[in-house]
């Protein structure tokens, strides 16, 4: 099923994945987020794995949209006209998989933030608090980024033992 508003999952589904796609600017972060809360509430995740997940979504969803939906020469801090970006979310009985799919073939980087810039800590953010991530080509065009939670509970923090 593929939800095309944030509250389109319906109440009584019993979906393993959802996705949304989102026009490539900065305020479908927040949509991203409302969407992924619900979602993981309907699914009946304890707040803990939620308040990950959603900061997760954040990032990604902020650095698709400003660094895989756009051209920065061009069209500044947000994505190009009729850009998008696609957030899935894959329910197993052990992990949730986040993923975020953009227009842009350029794969992230982790990097080192110096104390007065105010970006470039978004994997760093995901690195802490997901089990794994990866990343790499779409088949159709630009590329994915997946960040992995453990609904394992009892193991240290929320990372996989």
């Amino acid at each position: 099923m593929t939800a095309v508003a944030e509250f389109a999952i319906p109440r009584d589904a019993e979906l393993t994945s959802v996705s949304l796609a989102l026009p490539a600017v900065l305020p479908s972060a927040r949509r991203a987020r409302a969407f992924t809360a619900r979602a993981l509430r309907l699914w009946g995740e304890r707040e803990e794995l939620i308040d990950a997940a959603v900061l997760i979504v954040c990032e990604l969803a902020t650095n698709a949209i400003r660094h895989g939906a756009r051209s920065p020469a061009v069209y500044g801090r947000e994505g190009a006209p009729g850009a998008t970006i696609t957030l899935k979310l894959a329910w197993e009985p052990e992990a949730l998989h986040i993923e975020v799919y953009d227009g842009s073939a350029t794969l992230p980087v982790q990097r080192t933030a110096g104390q007065d810039e105010d970006c470039g800590r978004g994997m760093l953010i995901i690195t802490a608090l997901a089990a794994s991530w990866t990343c790499g080509p779409a088949p159709e065009g630009g590329k994915w980024v997946r960040a992995t939670l453990s609904r394992v509970t009892g193991s240290a923090g929320l990372r996989a033992a």
